[in-house]
């Protein structure tokens, strides 16, 4: 995989989501995911989204919400299929809309040649953010705290080009919100004010 990260900020922004959850498991336990974005592929769920909001653009935004599942054994997470609102529509019965703060994002945008699926393409970044990038950085992750975890107005961004769970080589752009170490006391709050 050949990656390069830059640092980028993005102003509020609306999306029109298909709710999902991602378990994150605790060390040593054995958990299986559903294919979110196979199955919402199949079903025709994307591209009923993509018609809604009026865009063609598709992310996945991870741990907008976040709770403890102690029964399983790990976190579920908020693993929700975007398009930006374009369309204004409103929330219904398919879909649910999840405004973001204004951030700044750690982008690691990785190119995968091939032995990687794309239900698993987010194992490689997210090992370069959490295990070197942000330990030699001054920022802390703003989906780490969890006071951030009920629906903040902060989430991890996922895109992938192309969106085909069956794609040998592909492109993952993932956005990581980021607040520099010095504000942190300032800027977890909910900025939308």
């Amino acid at each position: 995989m050949n990656h390069t990260v830059k640092i980028m900020s993005l102003p509020a922004k609306e999306y029109l989501v298909i709710k999902g959850c991602g378990k994150l498991y605790d060390p040593g336990v054995a958990g299986n995911n559903e294919d979110i974005i196979r199955n919402r592929i199949t079903d025709g769920s994307v591209e009923r989204l993509k018609k809604a909001a009026c865009s063609e653009t598709v992310y996945i935004l991870f741990c907008n919400t976040c709770v403890r599942n102690d029964e399983d054994k790990c976190y579920d997470c908020g693993y929700d299929i975007a398009c930006e609102n374009h369309s204004g529509v409103k929330a219904g019965e398919e879909f649910a809309i999840i405004r973001l703060n204004p951030c700044e994002y750690a982008v690691f945008t990785c190119d995968f040649e091939s032995g990687t699926t794309l239900r698993d393409a987010q194992e490689q970044p997210d090992d370069l953010f959490w295990n070197g990038w942000l330990k030699e950085n001054p920022y802390t992750c703003a989906i780490d705290d969890p006071a951030n975890w009920n629906g903040k107005g902060f989430a991890a961004i996922e895109q992938y080009t192309p969106l085909d769970p069956d794609a040998s080589k592909f492109t993952a752009v993932m956005w990581y919100p980021i607040i520099n170490k010095t504000c942190a006391p300032i800027c977890t709050g909910d900025r939308n004010e």
